[in-house]
């Protein structure tokens, strides 16, 4: 008789990522990005359902609190999209689930090609990576990287690009996502490092 497998620590806390759809070469992945995302969002849970708005009354789209010491520290750059921009977003009840509801300004950028400035946050290990995160928030502390999905990208590069701590720019067409089933709320295809300039 055949025993049943243990899960492991990624597949048994999140066995709500549909794996069974995902190729076999992808599981891996598709279990390090729900992992991902699930830290970033659990950042940004409150400690109690009463926790007070810091900073005047700050929130993400979410509607939880967020400090204000936390949000971008990146300089604008011209011709580079803005996480202010990005983080024009509210969420919105339609039957039992929870969407995004973006801002006309958001919506403009939906299959368009952009550039993007933020930290790398790779999904799986390795040097290059054609598949990561983009984040506002370095990636020093995994409760510092990010206040809420509106504060995260998921890249698909066209080539891998080489794993740096410095804030990098990519390019890109970027998807404005409705109903993604890990949560993310943007998504840049056919991605490659650039420049502001």
């Amino acid at each position: 008789m055949r025993k049943a497998r243990a899960l492991r620590y990624p597949e048994a806390m999140f066995r709500f990522v549909p794996l069974g759809i995902l190729a076999p070469h992808a599981r891996r992945v598709g279990i390090a990005l729900g992992a991902c995302v699930a830290l970033l969002l659990a950042a940004a849970t409150p400690v109690t359902a009463q926790s007070p708005a810091i900073g005047g009354g700050a929130n993400n789209s979410l509607g939880l609190p967020i400090d204000p010491s936390l949000l971008n520290t990146l300089p604008e750059l011209k011709g580079v999209v803005s996480w202010n921009t990005l983080a024009q977003v509210k969420s919105r009840t339609e039957g039992k689930k929870v969407v995004p509801d973006f801002a006309p300004a958001v919506r403009q950028l939906h299959q368009k090609d952009v550039k993007l400035q933020g930290f790398m946050l790779p999904i799986v290990t390795g040097e290059r990576h054609d598949h990561f995160l983009l984040t506002m928030r370095p990636p020093h502390c995994p409760f510092c990287l990010s206040l809420g999905p509106e504060y995260i990208v998921e890249v698909r590069a066209k080539a891998p690009i080489r794993h740096t701590y410095d804030p990098i720019v990519v390019s890109g067409q970027l998807n404005v996502l409705n109903d993604d089933p890990f949560g993310l709320y943007y998504r840049l295809t056919g991605a490659q490092l650039t420049s502001a300039k």
